[in-house]
């Protein structure tokens, strides 16, 4: 796949509301997911073997599907927050609350990941 047609599909999902991108190269098993505007910024693979535009809502899932447990989504009359439970580098557990956002989700994600 070019990467003058990925950059088309990726600005066409993102009017539909797909925030993240979850792709891969032919040649590795390996799947990578970002937000479509970082992956857009940096040098791009000139051909990558395909691709998955998902939703902030989405990528959610995708999340919770690996941490199962210590994330939760709490919705308010302020608006949404995640509740973040990890283990520090002291072996304590710490809990960080942060707005539910698709910075926010990318941060958690790769730190989980």
């Amino acid at each position: 796949m070019r990467s003058n047609k990925i950059t088309s599909e990726l600005e066409q999902g993102k009017k539909q509301g797909k925030e993240f991108i979850r792709w891969w190269r032919k040649e590795d098993e390996f799947v990578d997911f970002e937000l479509i505007d970082c992956y857009l910024e940096r040098d791009k693979p000139s051909e990558i073997e395909n691709f998955e535009l998902l939703a902030t809502d989405e990528i959610w899932q995708v999340l919770k599907t690996w941490k199962a447990s210590g994330l939760t989504r709490i919705k308010s009359s302020q608006g949404e927050t995640i509740e973040w439970q990890q283990a520090g580098k002291d072996g304590e557990q710490h809990t960080y609350t942060c707005p539910y956002n698709t910075h926010n989700l990318m941060s958690i994600f790769d730190t989980e990941t």
